[in-house]
């Protein structure tokens, strides 16, 4: 039976989330409207106690690198030398290029839309948190991933609705980090797949739900921002929809990467 997925298979979803990454870009920090949206959705944000957020925010680079440690200590307890070796890959060059594109690559037009226009996309925290996510995730056991995923989509809900509520981040900063490490890991998967690969074929039904899944949040994302867009020139009302709207798509970043990691890497040793 031959291996599934083959490594194009991921080279293919590395190389539309490349597109979503400069579309978001494009959009959320070069458009009128896109900042605007972002902006009222920060500016609506403003949610629970900002120092408390901020003490945990900066506890988040610790916490990231404690979660690389257990992450190379899962590696070799499993012996697991590439699969390793590809996280910690994933871990620098993702952070790297979120630093690299933040400050010297990307740029924040100052079209009148927004007071503040400095660039913070991608947003660097979100950056490392789950690239931290993602180590362990790729080093863990098949059956063990699905529960990684899931928990460190949870997670990086939270830390990005705290980028968020303290006014350190944009959403779309957050989505674009969330999507430079899910690129990097999906190349790291297309390595692994023709190292590592296993012989179970994913059902039909299972893929299938992964597609029904990944639709459904790409049309709930897609009407809160067509109801945010509508009510953008209303500065309260369209302050607290953008914020919804902000957050959701944060959620459908964090769930739709973390679903479509689990779907193709539970089938990579």
């Amino acid at each position: 039976m031959r291996a599934t997925p083959r490594a194009w298979h991921f080279l293919a979803i590395a190389a539309g989330l490349a597109v979503l990454l400069a579309g978001a870009y494009l959009f959320f920090v070069h458009g009128y409207m896109g900042q605007l949206l972002d902006e009222q959705a920060r500016n609506g944000a403003r949610f629970g106690s900002a120092s408390a957020m901020e003490r945990v925010l900066d506890a988040v680079p610790v916490a990231s690198a404690a979660l690389v440690l257990v992450a190379v200590v899962i590696g070799l307890l499993r012996r697991r030398g590439v699969a390793t070796t590809a996280a910690l890959a994933v871990v620098v060059a993702a952070n790297v290029a979120s630093q690299l594109l933040k400050h010297e690559v990307l740029t924040r037009p100052d079209n009148g839309a927004t007071g503040l226009w400095h660039n913070s996309f991608p947003s660097g925290h979100t950056t490392v948190f789950v690239s931290a996510v993602f180590a362990v995730f790729l080093v863990s056991a098949p059956r063990a991933r699905p529960f990684v995923a899931m928990i460190g989509a949870v997670g990086t809900v939270l830390v990005g609705a705290m980028l968020v509520g303290s006014q350190w981040h944009r959403p779309s900063d957050v989505v674009g980090g969330i999507l430079v490490v899910a690129i990097f890991v999906f190349l790291a998967g297309a390595v692994l797949a023709r190292v590592r690969p296993r012989t179970s074929p994913a059902p039909r039904a299972a893929q299938r739900g992964t597609v029904v899944l990944l639709a459904v949040a790409a049309v709930v994302s897609a009407a809160a921002f067509g109801f945010a867009y509508v009510t953008a020139d209303a500065s309260v009302d369209g302050a607290s929809t953008a914020m919804v709207a902000g957050l959701t798509a944060i959620a459908v970043t964090a769930g739709g990467t973390a679903l479509l990691a689990t779907r193709l890497f539970r089938r990579i040793a």
